[in-house]
């Protein structure tokens, strides 16, 4: 047996795995969207049976993130500010996998 075939199909091989590796996991992304609407149904459902209630509580869980869209550098809020670097993070991983 001749090493080229082996090393020919070694090398396919490892390919594949890498392009399998590379790709994101479809049943992960199911899996995710499937809680985000189990958790959306039971707010609605909550907010169904004691609306008022469940608005109070919500207004006051916001109330209590406001201290984050107010400005604090060059006019620019924490919030925009996380989400400057989420993007930057984002496009240095996406970068980061190409090489």
């Amino acid at each position: 047996m001749s090493r080229r075939p082996f090393l020919s199909r070694t090398r396919r091989a490892g390919a594949a795995r890498a392009r399998q590796r590379a790709s994101g996991d479809p049943g992960g992304m199911m899996r995710l969207a499937v809680l985000v609407a189990l958790i959306l149904v039971a707010l609605a459902v909550a907010a169904g049976f004691r609306g008022e209630e469940t608005a109070r509580a919500a207004g006051s869980l916001l109330a209590r993130l406001g201290p984050l869209a107010e400005p604090l550098v060059f006019g620019a809020s924490l919030l925009e500010l996380a989400a400057v670097l989420a993007v930057i993070a984002v496009c240095a991983l996406i970068l980061w996998r190409q090489r």
